[in-house]
């Protein structure tokens, strides 16, 4: 028996590795596609103008290479700043400074890891409405997931910090892969950082899924903190000082450069074409119960089932209101 094969006989299963999430301490399972969050808890700010990111089609999410490019500026400013005080201690003592070496060599070779990682394809996802499926770039992979199949989790990150997971099964991953898993990132936006926050981004993709465009508008008057604005990765004016003392606008023009390049492979582009041909795809949105909807309450593990009105069914524990509900939906 070879070492693949060991491997593979200890992988855990998607049922497995699923029930494993679900009992993590740092994790939570959000609702699925067959439930919609309830209308008047659903806030929405991401601007959606840009067709070419946004329309009936599909949506693109490419959170994970915008952060990528943050964390180039952030490396780049640790750079500029251990090389100026190199130079400077250097330049005052005449010698140079052991640690300052380390601390520049570390720099370097960080900043150089994330200006790499900027010419991969990976980091993007595609929401193909049109063929309810969703396209990820993993690594330099590409793998197609039927909507229907995906399975949310809140993830805690760190203090306060809460990330959207989307899992999708697949047993083509990769030979040495410790479970049939993989996780898509949800996030949009360096702002989808709490617990509410996740399930509103949720509801953001779920909603899109089912009903469109048009269903996941910004308010027109939206309330203080969801106002529209563009989804981006990278981080806000407040950080500007990273930007220019890593000289930002040489990255920009790098990122610039591979995303040019960058071409979805002729098979997804093909499915998001209008007109395609989808024989073969399940085409048909995944429809939500109009009479069964969620809230989202930390104090009952994340969130409670309700009616139409909101109001919670309390004939039921959580688990057993999920359930009767997925049955009635199959119905």
């Amino acid at each position: 028996m070879n070492i693949f094969s060991k491997i593979n006989k200890n992988r855990r299963s998607f049922e497995e590795e699923l029930a494993r999430l679900r009992c993590h301490k740092d994790r939570l399972a959000l609702p699925r596609p067959t439930l919609a969050m309830w209308r008047g808890d659903v806030k929405f700010w991401t601007d959606i103008t840009d067709s070419a990111r946004y329309n009936e089609k599909y949506m693109e999410n490419t959170f994970l290479k915008e952060s990528i490019l943050s964390n180039a500026y952030l490396a780049s400013t640790w750079h500029t700043v251990t090389l100026v005080a190199t130079v400077a201690g250097c330049i005052s003592v005449k010698n140079i400074s052991f640690i300052s070496l380390i601390g520049e060599f570390l720099a370097l070779s960080l900043f150089g890891l994330f200006i790499f990682a900027i010419s991969f394809p990976g980091g993007r996802v595609l929401f193909n409405r049109q063929a309810q499926v969703v396209h990820v770039f993993y690594g330099k992979k590409l793998f197609t997931f039927p909507w229907r199949d995906a399975y949310p989790f809140a993830k805690i990150v760190r203090l306060g910090s809460v990330d959207l997971n989307i899992y999708f099964p697949t047993k083509l991953y990769a030979e040495k892969a410790k479970s049939e898993v993989i996780p898509v990132t949800g996030n949009f936006d360096v702002s989808d950082s709490g617990l509410s926050l996740a399930f509103y981004r949720w509801e953001f993709i779920r909603r899109y899924m089912e009903e469109g465009l048009e269903a996941i508008a910004p308010s027109e008057h939206p309330e203080p903190g969801f106002e529209p604005r563009k989804a981006s990765g990278q981080f806000r004016k407040t950080f500007d000082i990273f930007y220019y003392l890593g000289f930002g606008f040489l990255i920009d023009r790098w990122a610039a450069y591979w995303n040019a390049r960058f071409r979805w492979p002729e098979e997804v582009e093909r499915l998001c074409h209008p007109g395609a041909d989808l024989t073969g795809y399940d085409t048909s949105p995944v429809a939500s119960s109009k009479t069964h909807f969620y809230r989202f309450d930390p104090r009952q593990g994340g969130y409670y089932i309700c009616d139409a009105q909101g109001n919670e069914l309390r004939d039921a524990t959580r688990a057993e209101r999920a359930a009767s509900y997925v049955s009635s939906a199959a119905r």
